[in-house]
């Protein structure tokens, strides 16, 4: 797993290094860790696995750092914002720049240990193995905006475009529904609660601007415990 670290005080970035490799040693897990004092060269790098942003920084601020990985790789980044300040989660909302988590500095080593943890057990939501025909392709669940029924086979659509894969619906919902990331709304849709940009009774709108059709009636429970979870 590739960790970014970025906040403009090299001690903090330091002692986070530290933690995250100490835990990695009790863990035994392979992580490449890399810090960065500058948003502008993170901006700079191909993407990371999982992203720690200091939310107030000189240069750039959180949110707008976050806008510009959003944009860079289609929204499909895992941030967790580091912050003394207690509204820093509502400006973030407000912001419409979503988060993963927030850990307040200093950073509680138990606390980072916890989140790590969760990360891990979810495999960042899953690597998913999908089958086209005889050949197979391995992808981020997250990076997955929604699917959709087409007969015997889900059609899987990306930030990039979309592909087919040979599986009913049925299945793609038992590979992705488990990591509470996912929802089926409809007999043909799955979407991924990331890109909810808004809903009402009848749909759901993505932040790509396609409009889906609601049939869950437990959608908004389901939802907003989503987004509860995403402020712990």
């Amino acid at each position: 797993m590739r960790i970014a670290l970025c906040d403009d005080e090299r001690r903090e970035v330091d002692n986070l290094h530290d933690l995250i490799e100490n835990y990695a040693l009790k863990k035994d897990y392979d992580l490449s860790i890399e810090c960065f004092t500058s948003p502008r060269a993170l901006l700079k790098k191909d993407r990371y696995d999982l992203y720690f942003l200091d939310f107030l920084m000189d240069e750039m601020d959180g949110v707008e750092l976050a806008r510009g990985l959003n944009e860079k790789f289609g929204g499909a980044v895992t941030i967790v914002y580091l912050t003394n300040f207690e509204d820093a989660a509502v400006q973030i909302i407000n912001g419409r720049v979503y988060a993963d988590g927030f850990l307040k500095k200093p950073v509680d080593p138990g606390l980072l240990f916890e989140k790590l943890d969760a990360f891990y057990k979810n495999s960042f939501w899953g690597r998913l193995e999908l089958r086209q025909g005889r050949s197979y392709r391995t992808v981020y669940a997250r990076d997955i905006y929604y699917v959709e029924a087409r007969g015997k086979t889900s059609m899987v659509f990306f930030a990039e475009g979309s592909e087919e894969y040979s599986h009913l619906l049925s299945e793609m919902d038992e590979k992705l529904t488990g990591g509470k990331l996912f929802c089926r709304i409809h007999r043909s849709y799955i979407v991924n609660m990331m890109y909810v940009s808004s809903y009402d009774a009848k749909s759901v709108t993505l932040v790509s601007g396609v409009t889906l059709p609601l049939k869950n009636r437990d959608f908004q429970r389901v939802y907003r415990e989503y987004i509860f979870r995403q402020m712990l």
